[in-house]
């Protein structure tokens, strides 16, 4: 997910905003239960804007109009290829829809802003990547995430070196040897009289005629790419190809009969610690940061400071929330769940914390660097703690 999203989130003008969070089924029968949830959400939404004191009627009408709209196109890309997450952000005037690669937890907030803290663990990569299984008998694509991978077939990408090079006679007119290291195995080719460089260079000529449809696949994208193939092929594959997100470990072996649960367990390996190591980082500079009095785990004080802007990055315990409200003291309120007068202190820490150019991570329960706090703070100088 790109930054930019949630400042344009921010900036929206308007006095009414709904936020819906929405887990999808994304293959088989289940999926059939998607139009089911999301149309629970819309009456759960019509309901919370019945009640709601600053949206009037034409207001609300406008709302479930759009969310009525969407639900029955059946074009969209949410619907025709569902994520493991769905986000719709809707006001009487517009409407933003955000596939998510991390499931979500079924909820709907309305109020004066979005609410987001459900697109927090996203800023720094929500788990999705692109993986592309390469031999000379098999180009296959994959879109990935944490829960499994979901095949792709762009209609220009090359099924096989054969068809990449466009020469009928391949298969009969060069002669072939096994290329094995390790377990993994899988065939070189070359002519008549060719060597080891003529080889090289059809299957650089190969990953050129890749390149191009990948790219268009990938358009707007910023998700890493996955190569899974013999290794020698890699070092080519690297030299061909100009997306600029290409992972420098790849998956090695031959995965031409490899189901998608065997890739995806593969890809994990490579992809987990691709994605954990900025929050590693992070975590890292708030412990050094500490010991030079820049650092705190008080929830007043980072309220505070990042309202001031002297949060540089703020660290949030993974499923964690805290409903309360900031009393006239200053002192944080604990009120147990979502009110009327309650909000997710941390969203609010966030979204502050982002406004004024800081940066936001959502860190795991296991890694996370204090015992008993729901969020840490590395600041910009030093802040004195609420008496």
């Amino acid at each position: 997910m790109e930054p930019q999203l949630i400042q344009t989130l921010l900036d929206d003008p308007s006095q009414i905003c709904v936020s819906i969070y929405m887990p999808m089924f994304r293959w088989g029968r289940e999926v059939q239960q998607n139009e089911i949830r999301y149309k629970n959400l819309m009456k759960d939404t019509a309901t919370l804007l019945q009640s709601d004191e600053v949206c009037d009627a034409d207001c609300r009408k406008a709302i479930l109009k759009r969310l009525e709209d969407f639900g029955d196109d059946e074009t969209h890309q949410a619907w025709r290829h569902p994520s493991a997450g769905l986000a719709l952000f809707v006001t009487p005037d517009s409407m933003q829809v955000q596939q998510m690669g991390c499931k979500l937890t079924e909820q709907v907030h309305v109020g004066e802003r979005f609410y987001l803290r459900p697109l927090l663990p996203a800023l720094h990569g929500d788990g999705r990547f692109v993986l592309i299984a390469v031999s000379h008998n098999h180009v296959r694509l994959f879109d990935g995430n944490a829960d499994g991978l979901e095949e792709r077939v762009p209609a220009e990408l090359p099924e096989n070196l054969k068809d990449a090079l466009n020469i009928d006679d391949y298969m009969t007119s060069i002669q072939h040897f096994s290329y094995a290291q390790g377990n993994d195995v899988d065939t070189m080719y070359h002519g008549q009289g060719a060597g080891e460089d003529d080889h090289k260079q059809n299957i650089l000529q190969f990953f050129h005629r890749i390149d191009a449809p990948l790219n268009q696949f990938l358009e707007g994208r910023n998700d890493p790419l996955i190569f899974a193939g013999v290794e020698y092929l890699y070092p080519i594959f690297k030299e061909a190809i100009s997306y600029p997100n290409l992972l420098p470990e790849s998956v090695h072996g031959n995965f031409d009969d490899a189901s998608a649960d065997e890739l995806h367990e593969k890809a994990q390996g490579v992809v987990r610690p691709y994605f954990q190591q900025e929050c590693e980082r992070a975590i890292s500079n708030y412990q050094d940061a500490y010991g030079q009095n820049r650092a705190t785990n008080d929830l007043e004080t980072i309220l505070r400071a990042s309202e001031m802007g002297a949060v540089e990055a703020l660290l949030i315990r993974e499923d964690t929330a805290i409903w309360g409200h900031v009393d006239q003291d200053g002192h944080v309120q604990n009120d147990g769940g979502p009110s009327e007068v309650s909000h997710d202190l941390l969203d609010d820490a966030a979204v502050e914390t982002l406004k004024n150019g800081g940066d936001v991570f959502v860190v795991r329960e296991a890694d996370f660097p204090e015992k008993d706090c729901a969020a840490v703070a590395r600041l910009r100088f030093e802040i004195a703690s609420p008496i």
